[in-house]
């Protein structure tokens, strides 16, 4: 499909992409193998039914439509998957590629923890990502017109048969179910069933007699049978709704429009396993169909068009699998035999077998056989193999049927999705007990059993088949491993000796597998014989002109045969012919090139000369213009050559002479920075020298100055000790007290007199220190306009003439010292200021120590006041004595 939609696309522009018929018919395929493939054993994507699809085509063979047309699904697969096999793709890829919201709301887990995928213990395909395959179904069905909603509803539905199969029903001998098991809530959640309603049909059956009915408890066999059957039956509908989706989306609106279709068939190959059931038996059934169609069309009406033709022929003989076919679907058949047996109430797999037995036990001894080990299997010989199958299952299979009251349940269901799928299915109406009778299986005796459906699909595709143009392709597997590059010689020759491949083959090398009408054989070859024998105005006959071809090129007789309207060849012969044909044609093409080509050369030649003739006569015009420009332009150079030296010349010179001036300007102000460097370092080893003497002159002097400290101290020592001794003896006496206080308080208006001169020339100081630091300013200010009008005659001096920069320059010298002087008297200001401060510290400090005695003082007079005692006058007098002996000290200092 992918071939014809993509060979339809017309190269007109190289841009156009596909219709979206077209792209909507490639999306069927990953749709279709995922629902409807799976890995068995001798293929990882084995496809479990049959398709039919019609690519319809315009009259100018454009891709307008498609229909598709499905066979036999292996329902089965969805509740049992043998060893080393999957269940359906779509299971694996919804596990896989759901996303982590879509997971927890249909509770989907590992592929390895549902009942329905975990039977075989195969789960994974190596090279297969199912979620990226997942995405790829997703896109498909968007594709095709599936909105995201209904994507939502049929994964819903998928997850809750996967939950349905998770069901556990236990007992013994009737079946039980808990009224709480999880999987059965999650699964008629998705479903939107009553699950008590559900649960009951189920564990239990419903028997409708003349006068009652019967409910009866299953068995747990049974009940899993009913559960199982319920599952099947969905994903059948699911199915069968897609594919009829998938139609109403491809189908061509205009039927007139359709002029022509090409018909794909896939359908399953041949399968024989160790265990083959009712799929196996209707696969091969079909397998049988196809290859007596392949007969018929190959080897009978090959060799009756032989006949008809009447040409010299004897007939070939070759395996006819028709009485294979009549075993199966004659009117007393196999088939017949099981829908037969499936209509009756008691009807079993066992007495479908004894009526086999019975039937057949002498016609078609050659194609059935009964096993020599087994009552309940048969074998029938296929013609590529003897297959046998076991007769278990086939009753239930070929019926296919879920219980009445299951059914309206899953109808009448909330989930819309559900409803919808299931509309096709026509539930029976349940009747009353009045018209309960024998009309109800009569009914229920008319429903169309799986295996009678199947046939009449059958014989359908046979009449589309029949009415088309033919072409087989036989798929041959190469090895059993399913590896690639390995070529099983022994099992490919089996394959084709059981496909008849061989035989046809044989039939091709002994036949004349190629024919050609008189008309068409002449049309094409007439080219091989000269004119005079297919003149049209001599009226000549075809098929005398195809004798004449035949006996000119073709010397042997035995490679064709002349029939009564065809020509019929031998392999080989007609590549033969065509071969001819192509060398004619090739001669006849050489000797029209040949021609052609001399014919094309002349008027080449002629158009060239021409043109030269043309090109020299402008050519020698360009060159006398080309000669007479250059003169000019060579004056024209010289002129400008003259012109140009003499700017180059006069701007070398400016140049030199700038160059000149600025190295003089450069080694001018050079010496002056030089010369003002010195001076700076000259003027810095003075600062310096200055300080390093009256450091000197200060030490010398605070050493002198300690010396006499310590020894006016040691003398007023002693002096205090003298006046003490004095002290002691007058402190003995009252007017002696007085004396002393009176003494004290002289004392303390002394201090405080000094204190407030102290104070006032503090004042007097911070003013003259204002006044300084307002002088400080002015030179400071007056300091900046002469440094500012420094480095103003330094920019002159920089950028101006020789005569200017030499009057500039004394006039410079005289600011510099000018500013020197400045310098020094500001500095000479600011170490006077700073011994200002200094000396406003030690005023400080004094004060505080003279407050600090002037209030001892006090506290001293009041105590000797009050106290009597002579020890405490005696110390508060020697205390007295030795603050003022401390106190003439620090004044001192």
């Amino acid at each position: 499909m992918r071939y014809f939609a993509t060979a339809d696309d017309t190269p007109t522009t190289g841009t156009e992409s596909m219709t979206e018929v077209e792209e909507q018919i490639l999306a069927t395929n990953p749709i279709m193998e995922a629902f409807g493939n799976a890995k068995t054993t001798r293929n990882d994507n084995s496809s479990r039914f049959g398709k039919y699809i019609e690519i319809q085509f315009d009259k100018q063979c454009n891709i307008v439509g498609a229909k598709i047309r499905t066979y036999l699904l292996e329902r089965s697969r969805l509740i049992f998957q043998p060893t080393t096999e999957r269940n359906y793709h779509i299971f694996y890829q919804l596990c896989s590629g759901a996303s982590e919201g879509e997971k927890k709301e249909l509770a989907l887990k590992d592929w390895s923890e549902f009942h329905y995928l975990n039977q075989s213990g195969t789960g994974v395909i190596p090279s297969v990502d199912d979620a990226r395959e997942f995405r790829d179904t997703r896109d498909a069905l968007k594709t095709i017109g599936v909105s995201t909603a209904v994507q939502s509803d049929i994964f819903k539905l998928l997850a809750a048969l996967l939950h349905l199969g998770d069901i556990e029903i236990g007992g013994r001998t009737d079946a039980s179910l808990v009224d709480d098991e999880p999987s059965l809530l999650k699964a008629t959640q998705l479903l939107g069933l009553d699950t008590m309603e559900f649960r009951k049909w189920i564990l239990r059956k419903q028997i409708i007699t003349r006068s009652e009915k019967i409910i009866s408890n299953l068995s747990v066999t049974q009940a899993q049978v009913v559960r199982d059957s319920v599952a099947k039956f969905i994903y059948a509908n699911l199915f069968d709704w897609l594919v009829a989706l998938i139609n109403k989306s491809l189908s061509c609106q205009d039927v007139e429009q359709v002029a022509n279709f090409i018909g794909v068939l896939d359908i399953y190959g041949f399968e024989h396993f160790k265990k083959n059931s009712f799929e196996q038996f209707c696969i091969n059934y079909a397998n049988e169909k196809l290859q007596q169609q392949f007969n018929q069309h190959v080897f009978k009406l090959e060799q009756e068009e032989y006949v008809k033709e009447q040409i010299d022929w004897k007939f070939i003989s070759f395996s006819d699998n028709q009485k294979c076919i009549e075993l199966i679907e004659a009117k007393m058949g196999i088939l017949s035999l099981l829908d037969e047996e499936s209509r009756l109430p008691s009807g079993t797999d066992q007495g479908f077998c004894n009526k086999l037995y019975q039937t057949f036990k002498t016609d078609y001894q050659d194609y059935f056989k009964k096993p020599r080990f087994s009552n309940n299997a048969f074998t029938v010989a296929h013609y590529a193999h003897d297959v046998q199958y076991e007769a278990e299952g086939f009753l239930d299979k070929n019926k296919d049927t879920v219980p009445d009251e299951l059914l309206n349940l899953l109808q009448n269901s909330q989930f819309t999705f559900l409803a919808d799928i299931l509309q096709p299915t026509t539930a029976p109406s349940t009747p009353t007990t009045e018209q309960v009778s024998s009309r109800k299986s009569l009914t229920q005796n008319k429903k169309p059993t799986l295996g009678s459906m199947f046939k009449l699909s059958l014989i359908n595709l046979m009449d589309t088949i029949g009415d088309t143009n033919v072409h087989y392709i036989r798929c041959i597997k190469p090895n059993e491993a399913k590896a690639a590059w390995e070529f099983d010689g022994n099992m490919v020759l089996s394959q084709l000796r059981a496909c008849g491949v061989l035989e046809t083959i044989r039939i091709s090398c002994e036949g004349y597998p190629t024919r050609w009408t008189f008309q068409d054989f002449a049309d094409r070859y007439y080219a091989l014989i000269p004119f005079s024998h297919w003149d049209p105005k001599s009226n000549p006959d075809i098929k005398q002109i195809c004798k004449v071809i035949l006996d000119t090129h073709v010397n042997d007789t035995n490679k064709y045969q002349i029939g009564l309207s065809k020509i019929f060849f031998r392999a080989g012969q007609l590549a033969y012919m065509e071969k001819l044909r192509s060398d004619k044609l090739n001669a006849c093409a050489t000797i029209l090139q040949k021609n052609a080509r001399g014919y094309l050369a002349r008027l080449r030649y002629l158009r060239v000369k021409n043109l030269i003739l043309a090109l020299q006569s402008i050519a020698r015009r360009q060159f006398a213009k080309y000669k007479m420009e250059l003169i000019r332009k060579e004056h024209a150079a010289t002129v400008i050559q003259t012109n140009w030296r003499r700017y180059i010349a006069r701007k070398r010179y400016l140049q030199t002479r700038a160059f000149v001036v600025q190295l003089q300007a450069a080694c001018r102000v050079w010496i002056a920075k030089k010369r003002h460097q010195v001076l700076k370092k000259e003027h810095a080893a003075t600062v310096i020298q200055k300080v390093a003497r009256g450091w000197m002159v200060r030490k010398q002097y605070k050493a002198t100055r300690d010396y006499v400290i310590r020894l006016q101290t040691c003398i007023r020592r002693r002096q205090a000790r003298k006046q003490l001794i004095v002290l002691r003896a007058e402190a003995r006496s009252v007017s002696h007290l007085k004396e002393a206080s009176y003494k004290l308080e002289s004392r303390v208006v002394d201090l405080i007199a000094s204190l407030t001169q102290q104070r006032e020339e503090k004042s007097r100081l911070k003013l003259q220190a204002v006044e300084l630091e307002n002088r400080i300013k002015g030179w400071m200010q007056t300091y900046e306009k002469v440094d500012q009008r420094a480095k103003t005659l330094e920019q002159s001096l920089t950028n101006g003439s020789k005569s200017a920069s030499t009057d500039n320059s004394d006039v410079w010298l005289q600011l510099k010292e000018k500013r020197e002087a400045l310098q020094n008297e500001y500095i000479a200001s600011l170490n006077k200021i700073k011994s200002q401060d200094k000396e406003l510290l030690r005023l400080k400090e004094e004060l505080l120590h003279q407050k600090d005695d002037v209030a001892k003082l006090r506290v001293a007079s009041k105590n000797t006041k009050k106290s009597n005692e002579s020890d405490i006058t005696e110390l508060k007098n020697q205390i007295s004595a030795l603050k003022a002996a401390t106190e003439h000290k620090l004044f001192v200092q």
